[in-house]
Order: C-alpha cells, then structure tokens, then sequence
C-alpha cells in the first residue's frame, strides 16, 4: 500500500521535526492511520454502482494518550483527511462529502489503546476546525546557512530563475518558471509548470502533487523542505 508507506514516512518526520523527543506515547500517529484506512475500507457500501465510504471519523483516545497528542492533533487532522481523500480517490470510491477527522477523549479507554469510528456524513463542512490553529506553511532551503525561509502567505507562489519570482533562485537546473505553490481547498500543492529537469517530492517526478508537513521539493540542485511555520527566524 504505497499511499500508507508514504504517509507513515510523512509523519515520522513531522513529528521528529516539530514536537522532536517532547512526543512520547505508545500510541504512534502512523498506527492510527493505519487503522483508519481499514476503516475507511470496512465501511464501504454500494449503490447504483458506486462504491461508498465513510468520511466522517472519530478516533477515541484514553485521558494521558489525548493529552500526549493534543499538540499534534492539528498536524494529524489535516494528514488523515489528505491520506483518506486520496485514497478513495486512488481507488475511485466516493465520499459523501469532505474528510473529517476528530480525536476525543474517552476516560474508559486504557493507555496504549485506542478505538476508531467512521460514518457516512453529508453534512460535513470542509473548515478549520473551532479553536485549531491552522499553521502558516513554511518552505526552508536545506542545508543554507544562515537559514532561509519563505512563508506561504498568498494563494499562489511561483518558483524559478526569473527575478520575478516570489522564490528567485539562481541555480542554473532551475526553470525560469519552473514550479507553482498553489492553496487550494484541500491544502497547498505543487505544480510543475513544464519545466526542463523536473519537480521532485520526495524523490519522486511529480507533474502535481498536495504537500504535507516534512516533504521535500527539489528543483534542478536546490531542496526545500515543506512545514509549519515553528516561529523562528
């Protein structure tokens, strides 16, 4: 399952890279996607020959393991839903509606557990939830000393050679126009606008792609890492 591969990589680094040793549970984030994809999977239904399945979820967690992951909730929330949409859309079943994923605290359940539930809901509304945070994207350039950082503040950022560029670089691999950061209503994308040697997510060749928190965008010789905005200079 190649989508779970890489969304289990995609967490490790989130949470390596903003909570480092602070996060400690024996619950771990890819666990719970994992059992959220055989939930998503097990509730499938079929009508007038489409498949159907949940969209709306709940992940239970006891007293200590919900108050461990509180600070991860927002990261999570938003990856899970990334991870289901595609795969319903990888395997071409339908949602009745946007993915939504809550965590809730559930006294009874003992520590190192956890229970997952999934619905079909119409009526869910593709929002921010109240009183999340949502963290401005931040891309970094690997290894640069001192670092530099550009923050995502406008709906779409081109990146290439030309000065024009809200991301001028000057490695001569890199397009004049080489790629777009676009936010669309499921999240920020990248989007390769015919350039010459190509876009890389995670070494990958991607002609678009939704980027989620700790994935790495190279273009020509220069690497960019995708995250939340943590704050410092």
């Amino acid at each position: 399952m190649g989508l779970a591969d890489e969304f289990e990589r995609r967490l490790e680094r989130a949470v390596e890279g903003i909570f480092s040793k602070a996060f400690r549970s024996r619950i771990q984030p890819a666990e719970i996607g994992r059992r959220l994809l055989r939930e998503m999977e097990g509730g499938k239904s079929v009508s007038v020959g489409a498949v159907y399945v949940p969209n709306a979820y709940v992940v239970e967690l006891g007293t200590a393991d919900h108050a461990r992951f509180a600070g991860l909730v927002p990261t999570l929330r938003t990856d899970f839903a990334a991870l289901l949409t595609d795969t319903a859309r990888e395997r071409r079943w339908q949602l009745p509606g946007p993915v939504d994923v809550r965590f809730e605290e559930e006294p009874e359940i003992p520590e190192g557990q956890f229970r997952v539930q999934g619905s079909h809901d119409a009526t869910v509304v593709a929002e921010t939830p109240a009183g999340v945070h949502e963290p401005t994207p931040v891309l970094s350039l690997a290894g640069a000393e001192p670092p530099r950082h550009w923050r995502l503040e406008s709906d779409q950022v081109t990146i290439g050679r030309l000065q024009s560029c809200e991301i001028a670089l000057e490695d001569p691999n890199v397009s004049r126009r080489h790629a777009l950061l676009s936010k669309r209503p499921d999240g920020w994308w990248i989007v390769d606008l015919g350039s010459t040697n190509g876009t890389l997510v995670n070494e990958a060749l991607v002609k678009e792609r939704r980027l989620g928190w700790g994935d790495r965008i190279r273009l020509g010789t220069t690497e960019f890492e995708y995250r939340a905005d943590d704050g410092q200079d």
